[in-house]
């Protein structure tokens, strides 16, 4: 059982303002070994990007980059409402998508879906109290990780699937998968 928490964060007000040099950001340990995550200013020039303040982020495993996505955004408010409009990357060197969907009060309806280029599809989705990583190769769904006592079981997944779920316990798109009513709260 692994929390995925970072034993390392850079300090509050650096965390939540955007990039705006290359620098590393969070340290996260895993099963696998420490995941660095690297945040720096994006690669799109467009008057839209630089007004949404986007970013690049990278978790890397050692010397190896696992994980990347192009057009990120300051953690928290930001990169929810990116991954709500959709956002591209790369894990393990296969270029993929990602979406975040639902705000509704029904479990099934919310979700975070990475679909890679290879066929793949890993899902991050509700189920009663849990919260379940799911893979689909070829129709087939495999539930491969899930939330127990307030952490994810990360143990058996492969560097991919846990950069992934380093990104979303570090970016608060966890926040994306709660049911609406408590926001009031």
């Amino acid at each position: 059982m692994s929390p995925l928490t970072p034993s390392w964060r850079a300090p509050w007000r650096t965390w939540q303002a955007p990039a705006h040099t290359r620098a590393r950001y969070a340290e996260i340990p895993t099963p696998l070994g420490t995941y660095t995550l690297f945040r720096e200013p994006g690669r799109r020039l467009t008057a839209t990007a630089r007004a949404e303040a986007r970013e690049r982020w990278q978790f890397r495993l050692g010397e190896d980059t696992v994980l990347e996505i192009d057009d990120a955004a300051a953690p928290w408010y930001g990169m929810r409402v990116r991954m709500r409009r959709g956002v591209r990357g790369r894990l393990d060197g296969v270029p993929f998508t990602a979406h975040a969907r639902g705000r509704s009060l029904l479990a099934h309806r919310r979700g975070i879906h990475f679909t890679l280029d290879d066929g793949r599809a890993l899902s991050i989705t509700v189920h009663r109290l849990h919260r379940h990583l799911v893979r689909r190769v070829a129709g087939t769904d495999a539930v491969i990780s899930r939330t127990r006592g307030g952490g994810w079981d990360a143990r058996g997944l492969d560097r991919g699937e846990t950069a992934l779920l380093c990104l979303v316990t570090v970016a608060g798109l966890d926040r994306l998968l709660d049911p609406p009513l408590l926001d009031l709260f």
